[in-house]
Formats: C-alpha cells, structure tokens, sequence
C-alpha cells in the first residue's frame, strides 16, 4: 500500500474534509511521532475519506456472509437481498437460449441492465455478448472481501447504466499464506447437488504484495418433476361452467392434476375432420402403433371439461401409467436448474515504486459451460394420398372423408438425438494501474483495462426444416420410392436428387442416412471486446471555515465491440425453430466528470458538520450522442447520534450493443391468442374492448372474423428479435433522504432508514408478441406498435411478430430502506444481530407510453410491499452459530383481477430460515454444517408460484457441508 499518508498535514486535512475523525484518523502522540493513516474510497464517490460516512445510502456486505449461508455464487446471497432480485439464474434460464446459467443481479425490480455492477470500483466485461449485465458467474468468491450496494447519484460518479444502482465488489488485494477451502450441497431430494474447490494464496512484501485464487464449482441440474411439489402440481384449466366475460365467473379454475397437450405424439397424429372441436378430437383423431397401423388417439384419463367460452378443450388428464399419446405433458423436459460448470484464475497484486507511487495489476479469467436439454422439436407434416409409405388403413380413411392430404403433428422425441444448446463462455479480463500522490495535498489513479468474453453456442439434434419436407414428401416412381419433384400443378415429374425418402407416420427411429441428410448441429460464435482507458485525481482544492473543499476529477474513454457469427444454416435460417444473422457493432463513449465535497458548517447548534456533495459527469457516445448526469446533495450531522443525508439526482442507461444492433433472430411465443379473433372479443372484458374492435376492422378484418384451422393449431406463433439503431438514452430521475441513528444509550446499536424514488422516462422495452395487443388497443392504428405486426394479406392470420425495442416505457419506483444493526458481548461470546428490510410504497409501470398504459406493479409477484432479511450470530471461543430468516411479503398475480380472470390470485407470504454452524478443531482448520431451508419450505400452493424458481425457493430443504484449511 502506498505510505505517504503517514504525513501530518495530509492527515489532518484529509481529516478535515468529512468533519469526523474517526479511529483511524491521524494523532501525533507524545514524542511528535506520526501514527499511519489510510484514506479510503467509499462507494458511492470517487474522493477518498478517512471514515465511512457515505453521502449515498450503502449496504455493505461482509464477504464471510457468503461462507455463513453456504454460498458458492455471489448473485445467491444478492438475490436475498430486500434491495435485489434475481435477474438470470440457472433457474430462470432453462429455457434462454442465449443467456443460459447466467448469473446476474436486478437492484429494485427496474432489470439487470440498470443495475451497474463493478468490480473494485471497476466496470467489468458484460455476462452475454451484447449486454451490459455482469455475469456474477465470473466472480471468484474465494477473493471478495465485501460487497457494497449503493442508490441514489450513482450514474454521476461511474457513468451509465447506474439507474437503480451500483454494486461493487471488494476483492482483496494482498494475502499471506496459502487457504484451501472445499465444500458441497447436498439437497434432500435427488438432483441440484453443488460442489466447490479453491486455493488461494499471496505475499506480502516490502516491494511487492499479490494474491491469486483458484475456484471450481459445479452445480448439477434438476427436473421440475424430481420436487414432490411438482408431482402434484397446482396448475388451472378453462373453467366449463363460465359463458362470458361478465357473468361473474372466474375464466379458470385450480385443477391440481398433471394434463398433456391433446396433440403432437412421437409418431404423429392427425385429424379426418377439420376444425378443434369435440367431433374432431372425439371421432376423427388418429396416431400410430408400434407396427406404424392407424389407431384412435389415446387421451390417458380422458380429456378436460370443454372450457365455456371458446374452442373444445386441447388437454388432457395424465395418470399413473396412462400418460396418453401427448409428449407435452406436465413437467415434460422441464427443469428448475441448468446444470453450470465453471473454473475461475485470478490474482491481483501491487508493486511499491517508492513511498509516493505504485502500479497495480490484475488478471481474471473465466470459464463457464451450461448444457440444457431441450424439448422435441414439433412439426406440421403436410401427408398426400400419393405418399409412398401410407398403409392401406390410413389411404381408406383419407377416401373415406373425401380427403387428399393430411397435417401430421409430430413431436419427434428421438428421432434426430437429442435435442439440446450449450453454451461455453470464456471471459478474459486484465489491466494495469499506477496510483500514488502528486503532493500532499492530491493523489491519482489511472489504469488501461481490457476484456473479453467469448460466448459459444451449440444447438444439437436440430433438423434441416426443407430437407425434412423433401424427405416426408415420398412418392413411388419408375418403381422406386424417391423424394417427390413436383411442378406448379402439385404433379409428380421426377425424383429430388440427393434427397434420401423417409416414412415419418408412426416413426419412432431413423436410419444413418437419413439421420446424415435431415438431422443438423448449429452454431453461433460470438465474442465482446471492452477497452476502458481511466484517470482520477483527488484531494483538496482550498479552505473554508467548515473545512476543506474536496473534489475528484476523472476522465475516461471506453470502447465495445461486439461481433456474432452463426453457423450457414442459423443464418440461411435452415433449421427448425432458430435462425441468426452475423451481427457487427461497436461503440465508443468520452467521459468526464468532477465530484466536490464542500463543507458548509462545522460545530453549530445542531449541526455538527454540514456537507454538500456534487458530482456532474458528461458523456459522448459515437451512437446516442451526448448526455449528462448529475448529483447533488447535502451530508447533515445533526449530533454524535444523529445523521441525514439528501440525494437528488440524475441518472441514464445507454442503449446496449445488443438493444443497437441485434440482427433478425428468430424467436417463438406459446399459443395462438390472436386479440381480434371474434371468440376473444366476444368474451373479453377489457376496458379497451372498443378500440380492439374499431382497430381490427380498420385493419380488414371481417366481423366474425377467426383464424384458421391451421393458424389455430399451428403450435409456437414465430417471431423476430432485431436492434433498433434509433434508439436514444433512458433517463430516470431519483432522490434519497435518509437519517442514521446510533443511540448513544444502548452500546453496539445504530439504525439506517432511507426513503427513496426513481422515476424512468424513455426506457428501453421489448414487447414481445404483447406488440400485437398493444396495436390494437391503442386509440388507432397509428402507433409504434402496429407496424411490428405482420399479417396474412388473405386470411388476416398472424404470420409473425417483431421485437423490436422502443423507447417507450416509463417505470417508477418508491420506497423505504431499513437497516439496524446490534453488536454485543454475551454469555462469554459475541452477539450480532442485523436486520435489513425493504417496503415499497409504489411500483408502476406504462410499457407502452399510452395515456392509458399505466399499470400498478405494488403488490404483484416481481413488486412485493416487504421484502426482509434478519442474521443472529453467536461466536464463542472458536465456534460459531449463524440464524438467517428471509421473508417475504404476500403478493397477487395482478392488481387488475376480477373475479372473471381466475379463483387463485392471491399467492400468500413466504419465509425460509438457513442455519451454519462453524468451528476451528484446529488454529488452521475450519469446519462448516449448515441446513439452507431449514423447514424445506416449498413454494406457494397456486398455479402462478408453486414452481416459481425466480422468487421461491424450488430446491428444497439442503445439507451444507465445508472445510477450510490455512497455511
């Protein structure tokens, strides 16, 4: 560290700045000698103070805390935050194909790309090519000292993307000696285990100090249907004893029992009648056999009660060994956790020039594999009469209904091997720094820092969607069974050469042939560049009665690029369900901004220093433009007890290189809900009912107008992600007051509570198919939304939807911030308490910028009014005993029900408790046991939480076992 702090003059008026000598700060003791001092940086500012009186609200978190809940990931112990949320975890991304085992944190509901996360006060590469969120992932727990969470100005002092926040990451700097620490979870209920390994070691020498670390874990995947609540699932169907939308009965009911999608077998299935009704499903509904001869489909216990407002009932009811003929069943190749490996080499180090100068280097690199097991992939297969391969039994009746073809739906399970993505992320990340002083009154830091991550994706058992076709399509010609080559008439004229035939009714195997000219593996090769190139200086600009008058100027230049490259086929969008064009982007953004510290007031009745704290930063992106953001606020001791501090400010996000330049990617949404559909207006009790009906005939439909039948049974509707290059800066505006209180009367005790808002104009949104209902729920056709919806010119049917990001939304946020925290000796050991609570007092949201759009989000599932967390910790002698009990508060699915949506909106409070329980049978040795979930708290018994791994805990009850040696 560096050791000319240990100068009097520096000391005394660095002391000055915060108008608190703290017991770090500088004495001369008798003989005149100088004790060392240190200042130190305080997230939330980039001027260095001798004590930790932050002019922002901050949380700091101990890195033991990780090590006392048995945590081998920090976004674990983030995610239980009352501040946090889980924004991507292997259990949120099962089913993402580009984000899956991301690990990243969401400070306030507003989403991880508005939470800044740094590392010692550092950006760090993105988590995903394109992004902006840091994968937590990448972090080796075995180097963090503390974390600290900070709200309020924060976009002034770091930049953007520090809407809601900033989370910094403390690593430690120096290490003497070597630690090996292993540990495991075991869950009570088969699958999800995790297994840690890490050594680290350092030096600490005159010159030079430096530690580096080694970390492993894996953590193994689990089925939905390997949780007992997930057996016996508390999921809903269409209520049959309902007629509208206003006759005062819910829509859909709780029906606890698993049901199968009443199509799409493994060998395929296909109706004689046209039409989802109950004739269709009841009387003209065929599958297979083994011998590939046409049977009556097999619906298990029998289908669903025919819902009361719409089509006939699609599902049915499984059971014990009479799982019918549907592969989309319940739980069906679904998983609570995508099973994540991860190796991470770090180290840091510093070497002393002299006593004014260092240089500071460090080094990270990352490795990470997700795996996932995909569903089959479902198809449509058109089947002529002139097929080769159909029997006799199937050629009767298609004569007997007067047909000439057939759609075969067929989820093919096994046919082309397994179907599954992985992806490996590779993040590289290194810079090199000096920091020292100029004189004695100011010091520097600069560094140059470089990152990389490398994103490989990986699609197995993908299908050739033409070749397919080609191969289905076999007909019988010049006496060989070849793929048909047909004129415009739809007449056979030749065979397709290079095409290898192949019979898909009934089939459950392929042969190596046709294997080799159907099935397919994609790929996507993507990779994100950073360059960050910084420069702060800090100290003391001149002397007022208060004080000092400090400040902290910095300059810095960053620089993203992002390229992809996808596989021929993803590109040439050849496969079934995926395509990806190449996508190129960069962007480069200027910086600079100053920090100033002023002391207004020192010693005067009931002020014992008043501080006014500004920082102002203005930014330059080669995209968006230029843009500023600013702070202001004041630091109020009223007494050695009592302390308040006001925080006004101004922050923005940047839109990402993903938001910028993602090229067309294909995407899927589930079902067939079409908004103008006559079934849905009909039934619909929606205050924008008139504007849908005005809207949709505007856009020529017809009254009465329907889908049709092979729209409606279509599976997936498809759609397109692409980047909008038009894009400009969010803005939220947000302020904090707060008061710190330390009880002079009772030793050991100190209170925090903070209110604070954000309000977010402008913001970034995708909409997914939602596009369509907000097209035809606006006032007219004219709007942002419309366009992003592309029809059948004929049939009016949805062929796809784009989605596109819009600077539309606006989200506000308010609140209050709790925290107390007591320190005691006791019974001949140590007691700390601590307790840290969350109440929101407003969560809206208008994603679309309607003056009708405006949602309130207070008291839904991502929004609850209590979010709380309490640690008693008891250490005495070499032993340790650690209580944790997250809480959280009661919520409902929508703040808009009525009694027509559904019977089961209210989704009831929850609370888990973990327990650790730590020794030392050695000075060198440390022992952990620990239960997380102590009670084996399943989630809430209702159909939109009780297999909700994003806000409950789906893993269940869990043994935490560890060991620590030192040397």
């Amino acid at each position: 560290m560096l050791k000319k702090l240990n100068l009097l003059t520096v000391g005394i008026k660095a002391a000055l700045l915060t108008s608190a000598v703290s017991g770090s700060a500088v004495m001369a003791n008798e003989t005149g000698e100088v004790k060392k001092v240190e200042r130190i940086q305080v997230t939330g500012s980039k001027i260095k103070r001798f004590n930790l009186t932050s002019p922002t609200p901050v949380t700091v978190i101990g890195g033991v805390e990780l090590e006392n809940q048995g945590i081998t990931n920090v976004n674990d112990l983030l995610a239980s935050m009352p501040q946090a949320s889980v924004g991507l975890s292997p259990e949120t991304t099962t089913n993402l194909i580009f984000s899956s085992g991301l690990n990243t944190t969401d400070l306030r509901g507003l989403g991880s790309e508005r939470t800044l996360v740094l590392v010692n006060g550092r950006r760090y590469v993105p988590g995903s090519v394109g992004g902006t969120a840091v994968d937590l992932n990448n972090i080796p727990t075995s180097m963090i000292e503390r974390i600290e969470i900070a709200t309020g100005g924060a976009a002034a002092v770091y930049g953007a993307d520090a809407v809601a926040g900033v989370v910094n990451i403390i690593t430690k700097k120096s290490m003497d000696g070597i630690e090996v620490d292993v540990s495991t979870v075991r869950p009570e209920q088969s699958g999800g285990e995790e297994n840690f390994f890490s050594i680290t070691g350092g030096m600490e020498g005159d010159k030079l100090s430096f530690i580096a670390s080694l970390n492993y874990t894996e953590n193994k995947s689990y089925t939905q249907l390997s949780r007992d609540f997930v057996r016996t699932p508390v999921n809903s169907y269409g209520n049959p004893a309902n007629t509208s939308g206003t006759d005062g009965i819910p829509d859909r009911i709780v029906l606890g029992h698993p049901t199968a999608l009443a199509y799409y077998s493994e060998g395929g299935d296909f109706f004689t009648q046209s039409g989802f009704d109950d004739n269709a499903f009841n009387n003209h509904h065929y599958t297979f056999d083994a011998n590939g001869n046409v049977r009556a489909f097999d619906y298990g216990l029998g289908r669903l009660p025919n819902p009361g407002v719409g089509n006939a009932s699609r599902s049915y009811l499984q059971g014990g060994d009479q799982q019918g003929d549907g592969v989309f069943g319940h739980g069906y190749k679904d998983f609570f956790q995508t099973p994540l490996e991860r190796i991470i080499a770090s180290a840091y180090g510093t070497y002393q020039l002299n006593d004014e100068h260092a240089l500071t280097f460090d080094f990270t690199y990352s490795n990470t594999d997700a795996t996932t097991e995909g569903g089959p992939a479902f198809f449509r297969h058109t089947i002529r009469r002139d097929n080769a391969y159909m029997k006799d039994d199937m050629a009767k009746l298609l004569d007997d209904n007067g047909l000439t073809e057939v759609t075969l739906r067929q989820a093919n399970e096994h046919l082309w091997g397994n179907r599954s993505y992985g992806q490996e992320r590779e993040v590289f990340r290194t810079s090199i720094g000096a920091e020292g002083f100029l004189n004695d009154d100011w010091g520097y830091s600069t560094y140059v820092q470089y990152g990389r991550i490398e994103q490989d994706t990986i699609w197995e058992g993908e299908v050739l969607t033409q070749n397919q076709m080609n191969a289905i399509d076999a007909v019988e010609y010049n006496g060989q069974i070849v793929c048909a080559d047909r004129d415009a008439n739809d007449n056979v004229v030749g065979a397709l050469a290079g095409c290898t035939p192949f019979n898909t009714m009934g089939a459950t195997s392929v042969t190596q042939e046709q294997l080799d000219y159907i099935g397919t593996t994609a790929t996507r090769f993507a990779k994100h560049d950073q360059v960050v190139f910084a420069l702060t200086v800090d100290g003391t600009l001149f002397e007022l009665p208060a004080g000092y008058v400090a400040a902290a100027f910095t300059a810095e230049h960053r620089r993203e690029s992002v390229t992809t490259t996808p596989s021929d086929n993803m590109a040439k969008g050849l496969i079934f369900g995926n395509s990806s064009l190449p996508m190129s982007g960069e962007i480069e953004v200027d910086e600079l901004s100053a920090e100033i510290s002023i002391p207004l007031v020192e010693d005067k009745f009931l002020v014992q220093d008043l501080t006014l704290e500004t920082a102002y930063r203005y930014m330059d992106y080669s995209v968006t433009g230029g843009d500023d953001a600013w702070k202001i606020a004041l630091n109020w001791g009223v007494s050695d007890e009592l302390r308040v501090r006001i925080n006004r400010s101004k922050s923005v996000r940047a839109p990402s290189l993903g938001d910028l330049f993602t090229p067309n990617s294909k995407t899927f949404d589930s079902g067939r809900a079409d908004i103008c559909r006559a079934d849905s207006i009909e039934a619909s009790g929606s205050e924008f009912k008139d504007n849908v009906i005005r809207n949709c005939a505007a856009d020529n439909m017809p009254a009465g107008w329907m889908p049709t039948d092979e729209w409606l049974a279509g599976g997936s509707l498809p759609g397109y992600i692409r980047g909008n290059e038009h894009l400009n800066n969010e803005v939220s505006n947000d302020h904090t007051i707060g008061v710190i209180y330390t009880p002079s009367f009772v030793e050991g005790l100190d209170f925090t509570l903070d209110y604070w808002a954000f309000e977010i104009d402008g913001a970034i949104e995708y909409f997914d198919r939602d596009t369509v209902q907000y097209c035809y729920e606006s006032s007219s056709l004219d709007n942002p939304f419309c366009a992003n919806v592309v029809r059948n010119e004929q049939t009016r049917d949805i062929e796809y939807f784009i989605d596109k990001p819009i600077n539309a939304a606006q989200f506000a946020r308010k609140g209050f911030d709790f925290e107390s925290a007591y320190r005691t000796d006791i019974l001949n050991g140590f007691l700390s308490l601590k307790f840290t609570a969350t109440y929101l007092t407003e969560a809206t949201e208008n994603t679309t910028g309607r003056s009708d759009g405006l949602r309130v989000k207070l008291g839904e599932m991502k929004s609850p009014r209590v979010k709380a967390r309490f640690t008693a910790s008891y250490t005495h002698d070499d032993s340790s005993y650690v209580l944790t009990t997250n809480y959280r508060h009661s919520t409902v699915e929508s703040n808009t029900w009525t009694i027509e949506d559904n019977n089961y909106n209210d989704i009831p409070s929850y609370t888990t408790f973990d327990f650790m329980y730590k020794t030392y049978l050695l000075d060198e040795l440390q022992l952990r046991v620990g239960v997380n979930n102590l009670l084996d708290k399943a989630p809430p018994r209702n159909p939109f939480a009780f297999d909700e791994g994003e806000f409950f805990d789906v893993k269940g009850r869990r043994l935490s076992l560890g060991a620590k040696y030192s040397f």
